[in-house]
């Protein structure tokens, strides 16, 4: 395949094809809402097995398709999903006979693409991403001069992808998207090792967090945005919660309103009261809820005093421990 973002078009080719003993199994990856936790682990130890079973049957490729989502039905993290597929073939010593490949509403961004390619996926069909695009080319949002046809648009969303994950790749001196497959060269920030031994084994997770009770909730909570109980309380925009750019109530960034406008003061008056302000805001607010540095203090010797030189460590035993993952990524 020319590119790891397929079409629509081409992930029917792949589903429907029979070539020289070449075919396609679908696995369903959504469980029932009402089984709650127990149906999400449910659904996880069931793709694993069908994936099992795919192989065993002579399938060439499997599909992890999260189509069949609807009222009653939560689709599992797409990351989750694949990742345990994944590692479960690898453990059963089964994972080359098979292609691994994602039909997912969730992946829209580069690093969502470099997660999925990077624990396993082989192929993703980003369908919600591209529904998305079409139909804001519907409403007047994208100009008919630059994107003629929905065909226009898929061009151009996998060319954008393809140059993000090239940089991304290009950063750890990686130039090819085969070298970069399964690596899992992440680290993981707030996953329990409950998730990373079931899901991401391998991935360091120095700090723990959040466990699969936390992941079922949050899935949950998104399923109730697009199915709400009652109809009058469908909402016609989802929110917004800062990942991108600072919004009230949503995730803390260290470049907040309060840093910027300090900032701006200080320096377009001369304002050295308004630096000052600029400088704790960052050094004690921002950088605390922002950062896990902004969490440590330095403690200045046993008792107060300085250290011995001979209790130091020294530098290439402190960088043994550093991790060399150019991403991160957390609750999913």
């Amino acid at each position: 395949m020319p590119h790891p973002i397929l079409s629509n078009e081409e992930l029917s080719s792949l589903r429907h094809m029979d070539y020289r003993g070449w075919k396609t199994c679908t696995i369903d990856i959504t469980f029932d809402k009402h089984e709650g936790k127990d149906g999400m682990m449910a659904a996880l130890d069931r793709i694993c097995n069908e994936a099992t079973d795919a192989i065993a049957k002579g399938y060439s490729l499997i599909v992890l398709s999260d189509r069949n989502i609807s009222d009653t039905r939560i689709p599992l993290s797409a990351l989750i999903a694949t990742g345990a597929v994944h590692h479960h073939l690898v453990a059963s010593h089964q994972r080359t006979r098979i292609g691994l490949v994602l039909e997912t509403g969730e992946a829209r961004e580069v690093h969502h693409h470099c997660l999925l390619t990077g624990y396993g996926a082989d192929a993703i069909n980003p369908y919600l991403a591209f529904e998305s695009l079409w139909q804001a080319k519907r409403d007047g949002l994208l100009s008919d001069a630059d994107f003629p046809t929905d065909d226009d648009i898929v061009y151009a969303y996998r060319k954008a992808v393809a140059k993000g994950m090239l940089k991304v790749m290009a950063k750890m001196g990686i130039s090819t998207l085969q070298s970069y497959k399964s690596a899992q060269i992440f680290e993981a920030v707030g996953l329990a090792s409950e998730i990373i031994d079931r899901c991401f084994v391998g991935t360091a997770s120095r700090v723990q967090g959040v466990d699969f009770d936390v992941l079922f909730a949050e899935m949950a909570q998104r399923h109730q945005l697009g199915y709400p109980k009652r109809g009058a309380n469908l909402i016609p925009v989802l929110p917004n919660p800062g990942d991108f750019h600072w919004r009230r109530e949503g995730d803390a960034h260290m470049w907040d309103p309060t840093a910027i406008s300090t900032l701006q003061n200080a320096t377009r008056t001369n304002n050295q009261d308004a630096y000052w302000e600029f400088a704790r805001h960052t050094n004690e607010e921002t950088t605390r809820r922002c950062t896990f540095r902004g969490l440590l203090r330095f403690r200045e010797g046993v008792n107060g005093g300085p250290i011995a030189l001979d209790e130091v460590e020294p530098a290439k035993e402190i960088v043994k421990r550093f991790c060399t993952g150019a991403m991160s990524f957390g609750s999913i």
